[in-house]
């Protein structure tokens, strides 16, 4: 199909999910016809569910519907949204009794993999509403959900299969949604394709709406060794995973920007993630790789993530401005305190009388301190050490620029991921520690 063809977009999941009322709203909003679920208008012109029929009579009724869904779908040449796919009518077949039938739809996979986009509507976040036509039992329809779900990572591309998110329960909320799946180029939907997409920093309740919603999606997650399990169990059971992160070692020293396998898996025409702890353009390389992908001509986006230092001083009880005291924010690395390569101004940062956090300080932590001082910090500046922000491992040690190493030290925290915030913001920690004082941190 070329990219410049009408779309041809399917609307699929069990009975009392939404479907119909958003196959119409995106139709509307599209100027696109309606291709009508078949089952419906069964049980509407007969006045009996599939269910209530003998075995027999099912399987005649379903090769009747699944002849007629070939045809409307074959004759809208201008395309169209449709009230579930022809991927559903192999779900019916195993949901009713008629397993026998679905290798009679081998045109299926061929089939569905011909539509641009298939938006999957989630089972059980809205009301269940027993209405004479669709079953009497959520649960059984929970179980054609699942079988469902498994039938169309089997037959539609990754890359055109979209779960609705949980999080979208109005209307406009998966309006909204699909339209914004749609707005990406066709091509850069069929193709290889890169979201460079930020982690946030940690707590997996901190993913954007976008990122949760690619990481059930993606063919391809390839992400950093600093990404949480909690994080990753939102990936899809569909990807493939390939840890491609550093741990003490930056992407200069591997001899690349972006890591080969994702090249590669983009180049294969598969629809990658590169999962970034944080935000992909704060100290993330997202830059860099953005380039490389230019470079190679691979369509990429870029999700934002909240980034670390903000999670980790929000949870820290530590806000990073304040009228009373600091009216400025530096985001610094501490990883190239030496050496020619550094682009850190470490005299002006001596003067600066506003916030710094540090990234990437951990290794270099009594240095990146002692520089601050002999660059004209005063020694009793208070500074916060935040390791494993936003997670139930949090560790938070306070001290000043003189004290600050030692003290963590002593406390034997000195490892995990960790941010060092500066400034006389800390200070307000004593009374804004609200994550501690709901027993999630240390």
């Amino acid at each position: 199909m070329r990219a410049d063809s009408p779309l041809r977009i399917a609307i699929t999941g069990s009975a009392g999910v939404g479907k119909t009322t958003l196959a119409h709203a995106l139709g509307l909003h599209l100027g696109l016809p309606l291709v009508p679920e078949e089952m419906r208008e069964l049980v509407v012109r007969t006045g009996k569910r599939l269910v209530e029929l003998p075995v027999p009579e099912r399987a005649k009724a379903l090769r009747e519907l699944w002849t007629v869904r070939r045809l409307r779908e074959q004759e809208r040449r201008e395309g169209f949204v449709a009230d579930n796919g022809t991927v559903d009518f192999a779900a019916y077949a195993l949901q009713h009794g008629c397993a026998e039938l679905v290798p009679d739809f081998f045109e299926t996979p061929a089939l569905a993999a011909l539509y641009d986009a298939v938006f999957v509507l989630p089972w059980g976040v809205i009301p269940y509403e027993r209405d004479g036509v669709r079953g009497d039992s959520p649960m059984d329809e929970l179980r054609y959900q699942l079988v469902l779900e498994s039938l169309l990572r089997r037959s539609v591309p990754a890359s055109r299969l979209h779960f609705v998110p949980d999080t979208c329960v109005t209307l406009e909320e998966r309006v909204r949604f699909c339209l914004e799946v749609l707005r990406r180029p066709r091509e850069e939907r069929r193709g290889g394709f890169v979201s460079l997409v930020g982690a946030g920093p940690g707590d997996p309740g901190l993913l954007t709406v976008r990122a949760r919603a690619l990481l059930q999606q993606a063919e391809v997650v390839a992400y950093d060794a600093l990404i949480p399990p909690a994080v990753l169990a939102e990936i899809g059971p569909q990807a493939e995973r390939i840890l491609v992160g550093h741990r003490h070692q930056g992407a200069t020293q591997a001899g690349y920007r972006l890591h080969p396998a994702v090249l590669e898996q983009a180049r294969a025409g598969r629809h990658v993630v590169r999962l970034k702890q944080g935000d992909p353009f704060i100290f993330g390389r997202g830059g860099e790789e953005a380039e490389e992908l230019r470079e190679a001509g691979i369509a990429y986006e870029v999700v934002p993530g909240v980034s670390a230092a903000l999670g980790a001083a929000a949870y820290a009880g530590i806000p990073l401005t304040h009228r009373q005291h600091a009216s400025d924010v530096s985001f610094v690395t501490g990883h190239d305190i030496e050496g020619p390569r550094s682009h850190t101004d470490w005299e002006k940062l001596g003067a600066a009388g506003g916030t710094l956090v540090f990234f990437m300080a951990t290794r270099k932590l009594e240095a990146n301190l002692a520089r601050l001082v002999a660059c004209g910090r005063g020694p009793q500046t208070p500074a916060a050490y935040i390791a494993s922000a936003t997670t139930p491992e949090q560790v938070v040690v306070v001290g000043t620029l003189e004290t600050l190493a030692a003290r963590v030290r002593e406390r034997n925290v000195l490892g995990p991921p960790a941010l060092v915030v500066v400034g006389e913001v800390v200070r307000l920690r004593e009374h804004l520690a609200w994550f501690e004082q709901q027993g999630s941190g240390t």
